[in-house]
């Protein structure tokens, strides 16, 4: 799961470009979930992949950055990111995501 806490004022412009950035990878079919609030922590999203191993997530992630674009979409939302957390997370056994 990646988290992101975004500068004030910047949720549109980022999902807007998030939006662009996953078609270039629903191909894999590795997104999964992406998460936002309008009330409590302003400007916090969260998105989830979901991928078969570690090494499939290595081999996805730099397949996108082979992508024509990809490459742009980055560039366009790391100035919009105060601060970014990354974690592995495993399914449980009932999770759709197995």
């Amino acid at each position: 799961m990646r988290s992101y806490r975004l500068t004030p004022g910047t949720m549109i412009e980022w999902g807007n470009n998030w939006a662009r950035a996953i078609n270039y990878r629903k191909h894999n079919n590795e997104a999964f979930a992406g998460f936002f609030s309008q009330i409590g922590r302003l400007y916090n999203v969260h998105h989830i992949w979901c991928y078969k191993s570690l090494q499939d997530r290595k081999e996805t992630r730099e397949a996108a950055w082979r992508s024509p674009g990809w490459d742009e979409c980055v560039a366009y939302t790391v100035p919009l990111i105060r601060d970014m957390h990354c974690r592995v997370l495993a399914p449980t056994e009932f999770s759709p995501s197995q």
